[in-house]
């Protein structure tokens, strides 16, 4: 008669030398497997270092052996890979037809199916707010578990404990020794009562301390199930000695405090880490240990889907053979590159090349890349097709061979390290499709069917699986543990890191679709996972740090706002917060350092405060005088010309100069062309050129030149339809020179430009055309040349050229008029600073050349901007005579226009505003220095990866 019995232990003596030692002796006594349960990875290796022989494993592994010796055939499956498959029964199913089926979908479905398994619900006894899913829940176990054979970790235990139930005389075991563990999941007490009934022996081990109801609750249940509680009284052997809480200012202050701490310890091995957040905790501590003398007893290693070769393979499986753009081919070339370790110049070169041409440098690289573009896959096929034609591809890669030449020449120990991961990564990744063909075989499953969307999700899952070894465990390191496996510390002192309010207790979620609400019907028979039943869970966890570390520093992150802190775990109420906190300041301030870098951090902060420092290292050296040059921002250039500068420029170089020197240098001095870049939308400059050709063609065609708005109003009737045959005409060069934009992109900016320029006629026809107090003015010039001289000194003479988009005349008096296709505005103050020069010296080059050729006094009346995004403002986007400002303005000038100018056009507005001055430090400027001064700095320019503008000299430009 076999003995089914729960007794207590110590925290400390789960797993115990004995106890191993007794169950393997039971097993060599009645020749019949015993297995030792425990409740984490990390338990089960130490566990396995003491006691060699014993089958020392996990519940999915009793459940495992117990289908085999049931002769049971099944393939089994991930989570993940369930996932996968739900998307695809998913597909499949006519019920869900029209319904939009994405992958958060079937995740949420695959979870919520998963979480009731976990309950040990049967789908006729799903909770009543998930019945409209029992139909789809039965159909996939129809057809994927039963008829396939499918089985996720659930299943495996569910069809376990079917045979324990039905066929229990084909198990053999001789007994079940389950150790360590706080509570059991519904699923899990169901398999346990299963091995009772089944009559197979069973000894649970559990804490037994006070405040640990959580226990108490899982001992009931276990003796409702037929066990014996052969606990005797609470263990009160409490080892804390001393409590302590300190606080930090950011999570790296708190974890660079940890380790700055540690790293004075006398011995590593008597120092643990609990790290609170399992999620990213032992990411975080990975990183913020670089750089300190900190051995970490605990193996790195990194996902396959950060390696080069899993995306590489991903780009392979991802090609349709459907057309594609150079910038939408780009990430295969630099995979590519990258896999055969060209780096550098040559990878930038390669790069430009493949996006400019098309070509390769290296013929094996190009080969390479045709081959790939060549691969088709089968929108459906068997599963072991797939897997098949994948090994095919990576068999015939070149890089194996590369990679294992390159190990016997190659002495950049980086780069070598960089390919023995990939190979290794490859090399894996090839096996674990090797042994999905073999398992596919054995079970008879070659006609098993799946997408390619399908397939390609199951790689991607597949590299998120599989992982690679990057630096083993430090045998003598600090100790990093869980809350599940904490108690196997032997050591005196435990930091517990991220005890934040919030994050410990945790709130507890359920999976999928299923709410806490639903197990409150009494479906459920054992221990449902509410919130405070895992509240009593981590309650207990909490309690047994009493019984295995001497000294205990809980740590928490209380943020940089004084007024609103973040708080320290609610279970932490009684333990008084030290008056050390842990931040960037106190930490920079110490006076030694860990590490090379360490010391430069440190050094830089005093340099950085003015302080003098003795022996400053020669990079810090370099790195103070290019901040000191940064902070004046001057950057001169020498130019080396044979001939002379001629003192000609452009108003509009001007401009550009004023508006950032550092842009002008690069774009018009040194001629750097802007970094290539996927075309978003329609180039402004090839919007604009359209635009003023077809104004310009519109006027000339009508013959506008000379004659009054009245004489001409009868002959534009038919411009609007002729606005839109041009538009149309000239559109189709826009296309040309947009290849990589969709159709849908060209023809939305299209239409939009087409409004535009009819709201543009619109407002031509209101202020000009149809305007009676200008019935007599006519436009005088269309694209007028501009060039006029302007004494700067009594020895310097400076040639401005330009173009007038249009100047119209009346009797004695003038307007200057420059379409713009997008937004402008006009400030004096702009134009005191250089940054809008156009309209004022247009005005004045023009007036005084009519009347140096016309012997007369003529007058600017005004000078604007026309923008086609606002064609009808006559405002802020110019400046006017006052008389032609307000209400009684034949310009119809806006009342609210601020730039009254009488002066316009005359010498005396460029005195009036310093022009002349300006002028000069701009003309003398752009020839030799090109400082980084910008009194314009737009976010979008091509220039900003290699500018080195401050975020002070930014908010200058911007307020001044």
């Amino acid at each position: 008669m076999s003995r089914h019995v729960v007794y207590g232990t110590h925290v400390l003596d789960v797993a115990s030398k004995e106890r191993l030692a007794r169950a393997f002796q039971v097993q060599k006594e009645q020749q019949k497997t015993v297995f030792y349960v425990l409740p984490s990875h990390k338990w089960l290796h130490d566990a396995r270092g003491k006691q060699p022989g014993l089958l020392i494993t996990t519940f999915d592994d009793i459940a495992t052996f117990i289908l085999k010796q049931a002769c049971i055939s099944y393939i089994p499956l991930t989570e993940e890979e369930r996932t996968l498959f739900f998307l695809q029964f998913l597909k499949e199913e006519v019920m869900f037809k029209g319904d939009d089926i994405v992958s958060g979908k079937a995740r949420a479905y695959a979870d919520t199916y998963g979480q009731i398994k976990r309950l040990g619900l049967a789908i006729e006894d799903i909770p009543s707010s998930l019945l409209p899913l029992q139909p789809l829940f039965k159909s996939y176990e129809q057809q994927i578990v039963k008829e396939r054979d499918l089985l996720d970790p659930e299943n495996i235990l569910l069809r376990a404990i079917k045979v324990l139930q039905q066929q229990s005389d084909q198990v053999e075991l001789a007994k079940i020794v389950i150790d360590g563990y706080y509570d059991f999941s519904p699923l899990q007490a169901l398999f346990i009562e299963a091995l009772r009934k089944a009559d197979i022996s069973v000894d649970i081990y559990v804490p037994n301390h006070k405040k640990f109801d959580i226990v108490d609750q899982t001992v009931n249940e276990l003796l409702t199930m037929g066990f014996e509680d052969k606990r005797e009284e609470n263990i009160k052997k409490k080892i804390t000695q001393k409590v302590e809480l300190i606080a930090a200012s950011t999570k790296e202050e708190q974890w660079k405090g940890v380790i700055e701490e540690i790293c004075y310890c006398d011995s590593y091995e008597s120092v643990g880490i609990l790290v609170v957040d399992e999620k990213n905790g032992v990411a975080d501590l990975e990183k913020y240990a670089i750089g300190y003398p900190l051995p970490i007893n605990r193996a790195k290693k990194r996902k396959l889907s950060t390696t080069s070769i899993h995306s590489f393979l991903l780009a392979a499986l991802s090609n349709n053979r459907a057309p594609k753009t150079k910038w939408e081919q780009l990430p295969l070339v630099e995979r590519i590159l990258r896999l055969f370790q060209v780096s550098g110049l040559d990878y930038a070169k390669q790069k430009q090349l493949f996006l400019s041409t098309g070509e390769w440098q290296q013929d094996h690289h190009q080969e390479l890349f045709k081959q790939i573009h060549a691969i088709t896959w089968k929108k459906s096929a068997p599963f072991l097709t797939y897997i098949k034609q994948l090994r095919s591809i990576i068999e015939q890669l070149p890089f194996q061979a590369f990679w294992e030449e390159q190990f016997e020449y190659a002495q950049d120990v980086v780069k070598v390290k960089e390919m023995a991961d990939e190979y290794k990564a490859l090399t894996q990744i090839d096996s674990q499709l090797e042994r999905y063909e073999q398992l596919l075989h054995e079970k008879g499953l070659e006609n098993l069917m799946m997408t390619h969307d399908l397939f390609m999700e199951w790689t991607k899952e597949l590299g998120e699986r599989l992982q690679l070894l990057e630096q083993r465990a430090s045998k003598r390191g600090v100790a990093i543990h869980t809350w599940r496996d904490v108690s196997l510390f032997q050591g005196d002192k435990l930091y517990v890191v991220g005890m934040n309010e919030g994050i410990f207790p945790a709130p507890h979620h359920l999976s999928g679709y299923v709410q806490e609400r639903d197990l409150l019907g009494g479906a459920v028979r054992f221990s449902p996972p509410t919130q405070d039943h895992f509240r009593a869970k981590q309650q207990a966890y909490f309690e047994q740090l009493q019984y295995v570390a001497k000294i205990i520093t809980y740590t928490y992150v209380k943020g940089i706002d004084a007024n609103h802190p973040l708080l320290p775990s609610t279970l932490l109420e009684n333990v008084q917060e030290s008056d050390q906190i842990w931040t960037w300041e106190q930490r920079i301030e110490k006076p030694y350092s860990f590490s090379t870098e360490d010391q430069e951090e440190k050094i830089a902060f005093h340099v950085g405060k003015g302080q003098s420092v003795e022996k400053l290292p020669d990079e810090m050296g370099k790195v103070s005088k290019r901040l000191d040059r940064l902070d004046q921002a001057d950057e001169p250039i020498t130019l080396y010309q044979r001939e002379p500068l001629q003192p000609v420029v452009s108003i509009t170089a001007l401009e550009s100069y004023a508006r950032c020197p550092f842009r002008y240098g690069m774009e018009r001095i040194l001629q750097v062309p802007e970094p290539a870049s996927l075309q978003e939308r329609v180039s402004p400059l090839d919007i604009g050129e359209l635009i003023h050709a077809i104004i310009e063609e519109v006027y000339t065609e009508i013959n506008v030149i000379g004659q009054s708005f009245a004489k001409l109003k009868q002959d534009i009737g038919h411009i609007p339809e002729r606005i839109d045959e041009l538009f149309e005409e000239k559109w189709e060069q826009i296309e040309k020179q947009s290849p990589e934009l969709s159709r849908l992109d060209l023809e939305l900016t299209k239409q939009e430009w087409q409004k535009r320029l009819r709201r543009w006629w619109q407002a031509e026809r209101k202020h000009f055309w149809d305007n009676d107090h200008l019935a007599q003015m006519q436009v005088m010039a269309i694209e007028k040349p501009v060039q006029f001289e302007l004494p700067l000194s009594e020895e310097k003479t400076l040639v401005l050229t330009g173009k007038a988009d249009r100047v119209d005349r009346m009797d004695d008096a003038i307007v200057v008029y420059d379409y713009k296709s997008g937004q402008m505005n006009v400030k004096m103050e702009e134009v005191r600073l250089g940054l809008k020069l156009q309209l004022p010296l247009y005005a004045f080059a023009i007036r005084e050349e009519l009347e140096r050729i016309e012997q007369m006094p003529v007058k600017a009346d005004g000078a604007t901007y026309i923008s086609l995004k606002e064609p009808n403002k006559r405002a802020g986007n110019g400046m006017w005579r006052k008389e032609h400002i307000g209400k009684s303005s034949r310009y119809n000038v806006s009342s609210f226009c601020r730039n009254k100018e009488d002066q316009l056009g005359t010498e005396q507005f460029i005195i009036d505003h310093e022009l002349k001055e300006r002028i000069t430090e701009i003309w003398e400027g752009m020839q030799t220095n090109f400082p980084v001064e910008p009194l314009e700095c737009s976010k979008f320019c091509q220039y900003r990866s290699v500018c080195r503008v401050t975020d002070e000299k930014r908010e200058n430009a911007n307020g001044k």
